[in-house]
């Protein structure tokens, strides 16, 4: 009998991020076109950012996300002031308005999950929850500078 081999650690991952995509991301309506509605979770806990720090963490071009910013800042999601320090550079920081769809987004988002986790058992779902924070320990591990 042929041993089955083990999945490697990113086929695991994308398998994850697939299996997290098929099943509860299409269910859940983003308010904005995604690279828009990613900008707003990038800026969510900072003080404001460069455009080239928004696009490296987001892997999308400096270009494309001149476009993005600006479609943010004319729906007044984002607004954009010259760096103190250095005035070459803008500054990008989410407002308040932006702040709202991003947190009613993330509740519906929140509510949504809670209700599929209860069709896990009590002890299911404090399995989950722990696997969880040690899956999200150690993705900011592998990915930190």
């Amino acid at each position: 009998m042929a041993a089955q081999t083990q999945p490697s650690l990113s086929q695991q991952f994308v398998e994850i991020m697939v299996l997290l995509h098929n099943k509860f991301g299409r269910q859940t309506q983003v308010p904005l076109p995604l690279n828009q509605f990613g900008v707003l979770c990038t800026l969510m806990d900072t003080t404001g950012l460069g455009i080239t720090d928004i696009s490296r963490q987001l892997n999308i071009s400096k270009q494309q996300m001149t476009n993005i910013i600006e479609k943010l800042v004319s729906a007044g999601y984002v607004s954009k002031e010259p760096d103190r320090h250095d005035r070459r550079r803008l500054v990008i920081t989410i407002t308040t308005k932006g702040k709202k769809l991003l947190d009613k987004h993330l509740e519906q988002f929140r509510f949504q999950f809670e209700s599929h986790a209860q069709n896990l058992t009590n002890n299911e779902r404090t399995e989950l929850a722990t696997i969880l924070q040690r899956y999200y320990e150690l993705i900011n591990k592998m990915f930190s500078l």
